[in-house]
């Protein structure tokens, strides 16, 4: 997916699109959710998008993109606190996958 398949999906979904965004960086929000695209974890055939609750600065890491709804059902479920910083955690998420 490129930057543009990405924006077109975070509307499709009922994300608002921030702008600007970065050109490593493509945000979402709806409410106090965020969905972040980094360019070098989205930008693939396997793209992962991270999920943010930025009241509880709660993280998670999804496949597909979500609708806001959702989102915050899956924030709830199963996010977990934000203790490093994103990528480093990207990395991890991947390790994780990967067993």
């Amino acid at each position: 997916m490129n930057q543009e398949e990405i924006a077109r999906g975070f509307l499709g979904a009922g994300w608002e699109v921030v702008a600007p965004s970065w050109p490593h960086l493509l945000v979402g929000n709806a409410a106090e959710f965020s969905i972040l695209a980094y360019r070098s974890l989205a930008e693939t055939d396997d793209p992962v998008f991270e999920l943010l609750d930025r009241r509880r600065n709660v993280t998670y890491w999804v496949r597909v993109i979500p609708t806001p709804r959702l989102a915050k059902v899956l924030l709830e479920e199963h996010g977990s606190f934000a203790k490093r910083p994103r990528l480093p955690a990207a990395s991890s998420f991947e390790r994780e996958t990967a067993d």
